[in-house]
């Protein structure tokens, strides 16, 4: 499991220690590798936010509803509108805006002295369910300043060529910073297969097999390396009988 990175946004120095506390309580309890970073207002948070490479890495937003100036909600809606897709959490001492959080897409709401332990732990063990699904769900690439994040279902294949690596998806390509063994290791769990030194390639955009080569639903055509093949061809074949 990957370090899950949370942003808690509490104006009450109080509150803000004992939620970080208690975050770090569930995370050793269960095993979890977590990195918090506080707010004591959402216009801090928003400042952060402003910067694509911080959103993009960020997991799970606890948010305080009551804070002076911009409020809870008012915070969360502006994080959507810069790009954050990730789970929000309130934590709030009244119910007045249960509806108001969740039209923002919060995944939970937390109502100050009314929880137990255990209800905290559960919320946001299913919170860091929910992250590390929308983490599977996408990638977060970068180049040279610039930051894109792709939906894995769309890409077909990553290549390397002369220590360039390209993603190729939904008909674009992307040169990113990252090592081909970097991104075997992050898209494993989601049925990418290395085929070739210099390849790694979609289980699922594959329409056929050959010893030597694999063609893509696209019509690319990539070559095969005679030490990948029986594993392509295992996976392929399982792959098959998990659909029929």
């Amino acid at each position: 499991m990957k370090r899950i990175k949370i942003a808690l946004c509490e104006d009450d120095i109080t509150q803000r220690e004992f939620y970080k506390a208690l975050c770090m309580e569930v995370a050793d309890a269960n095993q979890i590798d977590i990195e918090i970073k506080t707010f004591i207002n959402g216009d801090d948070l928003l400042l952060d936010l402003e910067d694509p490479r911080f959103y993009l890495a960020l997991d799970l937003l606890l948010l305080d509803i009551n804070m002076p100036g911009i409020n809870g909600i008012q915070t969360a809606q502006m994080a959507r509108r810069v790009g954050y897709t990730g789970v929000v959490v309130f934590i709030t001492a009244t119910k007045r805006y249960y509806e108001s959080a969740f039209d923002v897409g919060a995944f939970h709401y937390i109502t100050k002295g009314e929880h137990s332990y255990e209800r905290f732990e559960d919320i946001i063990l299913k919170a860091v369910a929910q992250a590390e699904q929308k983490r599977r769900d996408t990638v977060t690439l970068y180049n040279s300043g610039e930051v894109r994040q792709i939906k894995v279902e769309e890409i077909e294949y990553i290549e390397l060529v002369k220590r360039v690596t390209t993603v190729y998806y939904a008909g674009q390509t992307f040169c990113c910073t990252y090592t081909l063994e970097r991104l075997e290791q992050e898209l494993a769990r989601s049925g990418f297969l290395r085929v070739h030194r210099s390849c790694l390639v979609s289980l699922e955009h594959i329409a056929r097999i050959a010893y030597e080569q694999v063609t893509l639903r696209s019509g690319a055509v990539l070559p095969v390396g005679r030490k990948y093949y029986p594993a392509l061809k295992d996976a392929v074949t399982r792959l098959k009988a998990y659909k029929a």
